[in-house]
């Protein structure tokens, strides 16, 4: 139960944690990116006003006569930085660069005229087998200067993302690891006050079962004697005597619940496990609780079993079984007006396993009442429980045997029509 509270905050924490730390890497990612598409636009257009400034200066000895048929001097271009450009003479001239097919791309473009966004475009190359990452654009000059294509070599940005992207994720493996780990150990430490708390109520529930069962076995022995003499006794007092032995019973029916409650949650006694045969058992809480059922005008019927003998053998404790079958049995007697009809039967699952079904034709159980059944203390109908003598720690008891046989129960009810609750064990097969 413990070790379930603490993987459920494990996973709370855990994933609180892992938000933060998934968001603060975006977010630094994102950042990271930004400024460098930032830089990349920045650089993109230093170098328009550069080719622009160098359109400027050729206008200006254009019009001094100087120099006006010469080739433009690339000197003002770096390394990575490439430009193709279509005079107003329709005479195309090329940066010197040591990229290839970017230049023969530039090349193609201004040859079909295929202008490009002025903020630029990504574009990829490959040369010598390394793919190559461009940002490129298109721009027309001022004072009919003609039009320029140009790119920059932005392959060392795509290449840093690409290594901070790694690294981030191997860091965000890293942390939400250790964030895992550090939410499993607080959830630890926050449930070491809880675990004292739950024990010293074990120990307190134990120990005042202990204490009230001689007091009330003096009591029922003391109203069994007085049911000797009670013919002599008038009858106001014999109604007394009635009320005082029922609720003595009733006492001793939920300190016993207590004490197995206790001991399930303490872990203090072993269970000793073996091969139950489930029909068997079934068969011999039918005869234990068949009278009650006569008391009551409830049909009791327990068909025979359409599972193989070899299947209805499961791996449990005999005597918990025997009281989870009652529990169940006793549930759907009390909540069955008379008349109605209560029915043991057997099956197989889709995975071959053993299924105990007990169905009733009783009052039903809400549907939003259902999820709450199991829960101590809890029940649906307090004041026709009390009137039955429920505490509502049958349906708990049986919660905690079916937990440690590792069995699945599933519940379907209707009001008014009755209920069906289905076993599922874990299958012990034996040679015959």
């Amino acid at each position: 139960m413990f070790e379930r509270t603490r993987k459920q905050l494990t996973i709370f924490f855990g994933s609180i944690l892992g938000v933060v730390i998934i968001f603060i890497t975006a977010f630094f990612y994102l950042i990271l990116q930004e400024t460098l598409q930032h830089n990349e636009i920045q650089k993109l257009e230093d170098l328009k006003n550069k080719m622009s400034q160098q359109w400027e200066h050729r206008i200006e000895e254009q019009t001094k006569g100087i120099r006006s048929t010469k080739n433009v001097e690339w000197i003002f271009l770096l390394s990575d930085e490439l430009i193709v450009w279509v005079s107003p003479d329709q005479k195309i001239q090329i940066s010197p660069s040591r990229y290839t097919a970017m230049s023969n791309q530039l090349l193609n473009w201004s040859q079909r005229n295929e202008m490009k966004r002025e903020n630029g475009e990504r574009f990829y190359v490959d040369e010598s087998g390394e793919r190559q990452t461009f940002l490129v654009s298109s721009q027309i000059l001022n004072d009919a200067g003609g039009v320029y294509w140009m790119a920059i070599d932005i392959s060392s940005n795509e290449a840093l993302l690409r290594t901070i992207r790694l690294i981030l994720m191997l860091s965000t493996v890293v942390l939400l690891s250790i964030a895992i780990w550090l939410a499993y150990f607080f959830a630890g430490k926050a449930m070491v006050p809880i675990k004292k708390s739950y024990a010293r109520q074990v120990e307190f529930t134990t120990n005042a079962s202990h204490e009230l069962r001689t007091p009330l076995s003096v009591i029922h022995s003391s109203v069994e004697l007085l049911e000797e003499c009670k013919d002599t006794l008038p009858e106001f007092e014999q109604h007394i005597l009635d009320s005082l032995q029922d609720e003595v019973k009733r006492m001793i029916r939920l300190v016993e619940s207590l004490l197995t409650l206790a001991r399930s949650d303490s872990k203090s006694l072993p269970i000793k496990m073996e091969k139950v045969d489930l029909v068997q058992v079934s068969h011999q809480m039918y005869q234990a609780i068949q009278p009650l059922a006569l008391v009551k005008g409830i049909i009791l019927k327990l068909d025979a079993p359409v599972i193989e003998h070899e299947l209805t053998y499961i791996h449990g404790n005999l005597d918990q079984i025997k009281q989870l079958v009652y529990i169940l049995l006793d549930n759907a007697i009390k909540y069955t007006p008379p008349g109605g009809q209560v029915m043991i039967s057997y099956r197989t699952s889709q995975d071959g396993k053993p299924t105990l079904q007990i169905a009733d034709t009783g009052i039903g159980i809400p549907r939003e009442e259902l999820a709450r059944i199991f829960e101590r203390f809890y029940r649906v109908d307090k004041a026709r429980s009390r009137e039955l003598g429920g505490a509502g720690l049958g349906l708990s008891i049986a919660a905690d045997i079916l937990s440690s046989h590792g069995a699945y129960i599933h519940v379907t009810s209707e009001e008014g029509k009755g209920s069906i609750f289905e076993i599922e064990f874990q299958s012990e097969p034996i040679s015959v």
